[in-house]
């Protein structure tokens, strides 16, 4: 059982999802995005994060969910994989949680059409959909 592994859990749709903590590298306030013409419907803009151009998209939206009102508690993920940098619009950051891996239940029970859930961890009385930061990327 390892139970080193760190969750950064948020919520959008009324929803609690996580991903590895070492894919996140900072959460932050909502702040201006710049808009680009001819991406993605997902796909919000850009942000200047201290000199660093990041792109960033509604994660509601990516994962085939309605966009929900950004309000004083939307924070912007920034995640890092592979050396590329996202920001991740989301309802509310709750907490970093730890969790072990045997509490994890693969979504081959769930549903094999999902690519964007890599599992589900129960935690406390809570189901946490543990998203696969690849997928959402790609």
């Amino acid at each position: 059982m390892v139970i080193n592994d760190q969750l950064v859990v948020f919520g959008i749709s009324n929803q609690r999802y996580a991903l590895p903590i070492n894919n996140v590298s900072e959460i932050i306030r909502m702040m201006e995005i710049t808009k680009i013409p001819n991406t993605q419907y997902y796909y919000k803009g850009i942000i200047n994060l201290r000199g660093s151009i990041v792109p960033v998209m509604s994660l509601n939206l990516r994962l085939g969910l309605e966009e929900s009102e950004l309000g004083e508690d939307s924070r912007i993920i920034v995640t890092e994989l592979d050396g590329r940098k996202l920001g991740l619009i989301v309802d509310n950051v709750y907490s970093v949680t730890r969790y072990s891996e045997d509490k994890v239940e693969k979504p081959e029970s769930v549903s094999n059409e999902n690519h964007f859930v890599e599992g589900i961890v129960h935690h406390e009385d809570d189901m946490i959909l543990l998203l696969n930061l690849h997928e959402i990327m790609d």
